[in-house]
């Protein structure tokens, strides 16, 4: 592990100052924490967008993190949504939301002194559908973890006490919307809602995915799913008080919704 940490350390001390894409997750809170690290505190900022899209809890905890890391943390308020683009939620969304996410990011930094904005992209998202990269390498963004695979992230997080080291992946809330179904605010309370109700049951990174109108598709982590089916109507009757009227269960698949639900 001391590679990862040897590596990770040599990459930053490129950078005199550095601002980060901060979402609270366990990539942008180790390169938060490495960062202080090797640059010291007054070299280090933290951006988080804040927007329709992010869940009040990633919000929430986010904050909570960077407070604890004593570490500046900047709010900005890119309002992807008013993107027509975004809107639509083709199969380029994330790229056009992502392009504006980080214009603004990068703009604030520079207004602040720090030339150069970083995000937590690591060697294991080179094997998703990730548009939203090419629109951050447009930009200048760099990656100081596109080396490190996330089970080094991870072991590195936990050695330097990063207390989110072992959360599960986080997506925007769009994510949970088909491919081609336009972006409503309604929408995407109902399934932050949705997941919020699971979640006081005690399921830890379930995904509620509209799949229609009144229809959830409720995705599982592995071992859940038995667990899920036993509650099954205490799980219906707390999607029913979101919106929800029909409930399916699935297992949880990263990106399971960036082709279109196929109409019967």
């Amino acid at each position: 592990m001391n590679c990862w940490k040897q590596k990770l350390e040599t990459e930053l001390a490129r950078y005199p100052r550095l601002a980060i894409a901060f979402s609270g997750g366990c990539d942008s809170a180790l390169l938060a924490a490495a960062a202080r690290r090797t640059l010291g505190s007054a070299n280090v900022l933290l951006l988080l967008a804040d927007s329709e899209l992010l869940p009040r809890e990633e919000f929430t905890r986010a904050e909570k993190i960077a407070e604890e890391s004593g570490l500046r943390l900047e709010i900005v308020h890119p309002d992807p949504l008013s993107d027509p683009d975004v809107r639509a939620n083709g199969p380029r969304r994330c790229y056009h939301c992502k392009k504006r996410l980080f214009s603004a990011l990068a703009e604030r930094a520079r207004e602040l002194g720090f030339p150069l904005l970083a995000d937590g992209a690591n060697r294991d998202d080179r094997n998703d559908y990730r548009p939203g990269a090419q629109a951050a390498d447009e930009l200048g963004i760099v990656h100081p973890l596109a080396e490190l695979p996330k089970s080094a992230i991870r072991e590195l997080a936990r050695e330097l006490g990063v207390p989110v080291w072992n959360l599960p992946a986080a997506a925007c809330l769009a994510s949970r919307i088909p491919t081609g179904t336009p972006l409503e605010q309604t929408a995407l309370a109902a399934v932050e809602a949705g997941e919020r109700a699971i979640a006081e049951l005690g399921y830890t990174g379930c995904r509620v995915r509209r799949i229609g109108p009144e229809s959830a598709r409720l995705e599982l982590r592995p071992g859940e799913k038995e667990r899920a089916k036993r509650e099954f109507e205490a799980i219906r009757s707390r999607l029913g008080s979101c919106g929800f009227s029909t409930v399916e269960l699935a297992d949880y698949r990263i990106g399971s919704m960036n082709r279109p639900v196929e109409k019967g």
